[in-house]
This record gives structure tokens, C-alpha cells and sequence, in this order.
């Protein structure tokens, strides 16, 4: 990874997600009106990317439908889901802006990572946005919400949670979703992606 010259320090505990990312996952929707449970899971193709904008980062996502060639393997890596999920329409698009709080703790030792807080808000194509509360400490990121507004139109969410983390050089992550009604949060939707571009 090449880290831009004139990176702000706020935005250094999170620089390792900066940069274009794309690769696959498997999508829940949610379940229809008088349904119990949602439709099977189903592949999806994902991008990501991350930016710079002031003091803050920019994570805009975009997850498409995907139809595979081939049995689904959950031990795809990312190039193998590329080249077996064939990209097609537009699921949903998400733009998030990141803020890290400041901090004076000293650096830590070499290997080591000192937990960084911070805030974001998030608004997406299905209809909701939320304020989101998080923690970074080195290329793992935990982050959750039960602030969301919703539109008229979108799935009844009542709280959300996210994880990302870097694992032999590919981003991988999770999001949780709880629906209002239910009482156990449910995995929305998985991924797994590589870098196709750095930061600039």
C-alpha cells in the first residue's frame, strides 16, 4: 500500500482502507411483508472505494447482483469470486464519511496498535441513513449504529453493525442488521475484496 504524502493524521488509523477495492460476497434480503424469514442468500459483486475529503475519509460502496458460473466456494478469495460472479444490477449504494476523535496517547511499540475512537454518518440508496459509533485498532475496524432514520419505503431497521479487517492483504467484512420486530441481529452481508487501485 502506498500512503499519500499529504495524509491529515486524523485520517492515518484508518489509511489501510483507502484506495479502490473490489471482490464478492453473499447478500440477505430482507424478508417480504408477512414472510418470516428472508429469501436464501445470494452472491453479489462489490466495490468499494476510499478517499480523502478534509479531516475525514470517504468509504463509497457499491453492491451489484451476481449471478455465478460455477457452485458457489465460501474459500474463494476475492479474484476467484471476480472471475466466477458475473456483475449485474445495482443493489444498493452507500456513501460513509469517517471521523477519527484526536488523540495524545503515545506511539506504541513496533506490531502494536493503540485503539482509536471514532464517528460516522451514512446514507444509502435503500432509504436509510445512520450515525455510527466505532473503534480501530491497527487494520480491524468495529463499528454499530441504533441511530437510523428511515424513509418511507425502506426495511424497518432497528440497529446495525459493521466489522472490516485486513487478512492477507484483502479487506474483508461483515454487516449485521436487526429488523424491527425481531430480537437477534442476522448477518445482511459478507465480503471479500482486493485492492485494484491505491490511494491518491
Amino acid at each position: 500500500m502506498v500512503i499519500p504524502a499529504d495524509l491529515p493524521a486524523l485520517v492515518a488509523p484508518v489509511a489501510w482502507m483507502l484506495g479502490t477495492w473490489e471482490g464478492w460476497g453473499m447478500h440477505a434480503a430482507p424478508a417480504a411483508p408477512g414472510q418470516e424469514e428472508s429469501a436464501e442468500d445470494s452472491p453479489v459483486i462489490e466495490e468499494i472505494r476510499g478517499d480523502v475529503v478534509g479531516e475525514q475519509m470517504r468509504l463509497v460502496t457499491r453492491v451489484y447482483a451476481g449471478v455465478a458460473s460455477e457452485p458457489i466456494d465460501p474459500t474463494w478469495d476475492a479474484a476467484k469470486g471476480l472471475s466466477a460472479i458475473k456483475k449485474g444490477d445495482l443493489i444498493s449504494e452507500e456513501t460513509l464519511y469517517v471521523s477519527v476523535a484526536p488523540s495524545d496517547a503515545p506511539l506504541p511499540p513496533p506490531g502494536q496498535y493503540n485503539s482509536r475512537e471514532f464517528t460516522a454518518t451514512s446514507a444509502s440508496t435503500e432509504g436509510h441513513s445512520a450515525v455510527w459509533d466505532g473503534v480501530s485498532v491497527g487494520p480491524r475496524v468495529q463499528m454499530v449504529s441504533d441511530a437510523i432514520a428511515l424513509g418511507v419505503d425502506a426495511p424497518r431497521l432497528t440497529h446495525l453493525g459493521r466489522m472490516f479487517g485486513l487478512v492477507a492483504g484483502e479487506l474483508m467484512w461483515t454487516q449485521e442488521r436487526t429488523l424491527d420486530g425481531q430480537d437477534e441481529a442476522d448477518v445482511e452481508i459478507s465480503g471479500r475484496l482486493h485492492r485494484t487501485e491505491q490511494a491518491s
